[in-house]
């Protein structure tokens, strides 16, 4: 599949997004494809049915506005303190480079 960002392309659109990283802070990127996002599916439609949802409609409904249809980056910021260990993810449409 190809590939419209790189990962540090993914990882700066995240920073930029934010407002910058703090000096230390770790950043990583994973590039979800269709493969992967059919297992993302999978474990957000298991999750529903887990819980409890057993309306098929709902839980296919539930799960697309869980879960992009098309391929992405996931970025994880992590911050510096190990206090407090506080991660944020955000999600990068492959094609666009928009955040979702």
């Amino acid at each position: 599949m190809k590939r419209n960002l790189d990962q540090q392309s993914a990882i700066m659109i995240a920073i930029d997004h934010c407002g910058g990283v703090s000096p230390g802070q770790k950043c990583s990127a994973v590039f979800f494809d269709d493969a992967k996002i059919e297992k993302e599916k999978a474990f957000y439609s298991r999750c529903c049915n887990d819980s409890g949802m057993t309306d098929p409609a709902e839980v296919e409904a539930m799960v697309a506005a869980q879960v992009p249809s098309q391929p992405y980056w996931l970025v994880s910021l992590k911050s510096p303190d190990e206090a407090t260990e506080k991660v944020q993810f955000h999600r990068i449409d492959d094609r666009t480079g928009q955040v979702i």
